[in-house]
């Protein structure tokens, strides 16, 4: 189980790898190894973040229909049976995001709302907490509220430099770059855009294609509703500015409260630790094994430490990343690539 268990994670990594750099179809292949597996040995968690992984991948063609069941079937399993919060925050807010493509904004705010609860109250996850205010703005943006949706992209920006989220914060400049078309700010809006293709090329990460005809037309609003030449012009100068500077460019009322123009927001936020939630080095160590499906006597033996020792350790790795089980921390260490 330990070596399978193994095989799990890196089969889920290396398809969030590949989904991440527009792989689509390499990355689904390795998610169906990857849940198939899982269900063969009775991983449980592996199944729940294969089934999110496909529900993504199916919801980034734009094919909900095949995505929404799977969701719903990482969220029974993540909720009702492994009474996993990670897993149930993350499965709302997937099916938050498909309510919001098929129209429905009030459920998508719902469920996304209820997902930062999760991730604020019971699990404390950071990833969780940086990408939620980013699919609230989607939400607010869509039922016409700029001024809200503004600063939760903001809010999102913020923790996703701190975390130097680097995809998170190019989505977050797009995010800003619309809000600025419809606005009569496109120049601004130029500047934002360039800025985050040229972050997207160097983490190689393309955009979806579920994500490609909003950007398409808003853009070509922009470009129409400032010239081609001045938008082409400020496009370029966006590209060649770091993600602060761009969004210094219209002035301190657009940076969040407390940040002047020209100051990096992620230097003011509070530097991370070295490992997540003040993690120890031993602490990951204990972690990585048991989540490779070791048991404490053989955690021990592989540390050359006593299993009441790994115990210790377990008790406070639980309690400093909020949660109660093996299969809780399993997850935690998959989605925060500490293995």
């Amino acid at each position: 189980m330990a070596d399978k268990g193994g095989i799990v994670y890196i089969l889920f990594q290396l398809a969030r790898v590949a989904f991440t750099q527009g792989d689509l179809t390499r990355s689904r292949d390795l998610a169906d190894e990857c849940l198939a597996l899982s269900r063969e040995v009775g991983h449980k968690v592996g199944i729940s973040v294969a089934l999110f992984h496909l529900a993504r991948l199916a919801f980034a063609t734009g094919d909900c229909a095949k995505a929404r069941p799977l969701a719903e079937e990482c969220l029974a399993l993540c909720r009702d049976e492994m009474q996993d919060k990670v897993g149930t925050a993350y499965a709302l807010s997937l099916l938050g995001q498909l309510d919001l493509y098929q129209g429905d904004a009030v459920t998508a705010y719902s469920r996304i709302e209820e997902s930062l609860r999760l991730f604020q109250e019971e699990v404390k996850d950071r990833l969780g907490l940086s990408e939620a205010p980013f699919y609230l703005a989607r939400v607010t943006a869509y039922q016409n509220d700029p001024t809200r949706a503004r600063t939760l992209y903001l809010e999102s920006y913020q923790m996703a430099s701190a975390m130097s989220n680097k995809l998170l914060i190019a989505s977050c400049l797009e995010g800003l770059a619309c809000l600025a078309a419809t606005e009569g700010e496109s120049i601004w809006g130029a500047h934002l855009w360039g800025a985050a293709e040229s972050l997207r090329e160097v983490i190689g990460a393309p955009l979806l294609p579920i994500e490609r005809d909003d950007y398409a037309r808003s853009v070509a609003a922009a470009r129409i509703q400032s010239g081609d030449k001045a938008f082409a012009a400020a496009w370029m100068e966006g590209r060649a500015m770091s993600s602060e500077r761009a969004l210094a460019i219209l002035g301190q009322e657009t940076m969040p409260k407390g940040v002047s123009a020209g100051q990096p927001t992620a230097l003011l936020a509070k530097s991370p630790p070295t490992y997540p939630e003040g993690l120890t080095a031993r602490e990951v160590e204990v972690l990585r094994l048991v989540a490779q499906g070791l048991t404490n006597e053989q955690v021990a033996e592989q540390l050359v430490i006593s299993a009441r020792t790994v115990n210790t350790h377990l008790t406070s790795i639980y309690g400093k990343i909020g949660v109660s089980s093996r299969s809780a921390a399993t997850r935690y260490a998959m989605v925060h690539h500490l293995i």
